[in-house]
């Protein structure tokens, strides 16, 4: 195992050490302590249980990008498709062994796909022509694995490889966004650095919308949708 991550491809963006864990439960909407056992693992009754999201637990409070964009698609495939746990642990390590990737789901979400309760991959991303195939067990599958293409923005690692750069907050707020690179991790309007926290403060300290959308550039739907972010999440309105 050791071996096979030296030769994963790293890049520093991934890497980048960002968020604490109770950040991480709170920006994508989980319940408190479940970041810290997706990513790190945890113990219960006697019996520990290893991470999901990294090969081995480490000592210290940060989670990297990588580790935020792989728990933020953890949450999409167990809530939304009802994938069960071991069966996204099972996909994976397999996407690991296989793809030799460190951080797997934060290179390779646009083609992932969901059928039946399980992880799918385009075979011809991992030589299998153009086929659909289950991570877990091989499987091959026809259909399109490209369902969740418009929900980032990619970037290239230092060997060339696409990663996920930024993404969206919420699937119902299309316009917030959350990338590393940009105030601390915290959530933004796309192509600006304004919070929609801080929107939602000014706005319900009595700040007319209409002047804070012009103040800020914003459209009126996008100091509503600030109001009701900040609301969802229970994010401090600055």
């Amino acid at each position: 195992m050791c071996v096979m991550l030296a030769r994963m491809s790293v890049t520093s963006m991934l890497d980048r050490e960002v968020y604490v864990y109770a950040e991480v439960d709170r920006l994508i909407g989980l319940r408190g302590g479940t970041a810290r056992r997706w990513i790190n693992g945890y113990e219960r009754a006697g019996k520990v249980y290893d991470p999901i999201l990294r090969v081995a637990p480490r000592e210290g409070p940060w989670v990297t990008w990588g580790e935020f964009v792989e728990a933020r698609m953890l949450r999409e495939y167990r809530d939304i498709n009802k994938i069960p746990t071991p069966r996204l642990r099972a996909a994976i390590d397999e996407l690991r062994r296989t793809l030799n990737y460190k951080y797997p789901l934060a290179y390779l979400r646009p083609y992932l796909s969901v059928h039946q309760r399980d992880l799918t991959i385009t075979g011809d991303d991992i030589g299998l022509s153009d086929q659909e195939v289950v991570v877990r067990t091989g499987q091959r599958l026809l259909g399109d694995a490209r369902w969740l293409a418009d929900l980032a923005t990619l970037d290239h690692d230092e060997n060339g490889e696409e990663i996920i750069a930024e993404l969206p907050a919420d699937r119902e707020f299309p316009d917030i966004v959350i990338n590393p690179l940009r105030y601390s991790g915290q959530p933004t309007f796309a192509g600006r650095r304004v919070s929609p926290a801080t929107i939602a403060g000014m706005a319900n300290s009595g700040e007319r919308h209409e002047v804070l959308a012009a103040d800020y550039g914003l459209s009126l739907q996008q100091v509503q949708h600030a109001i009701d972010y900040t609301a969802r999440y229970r994010l401090a309105a600055a």
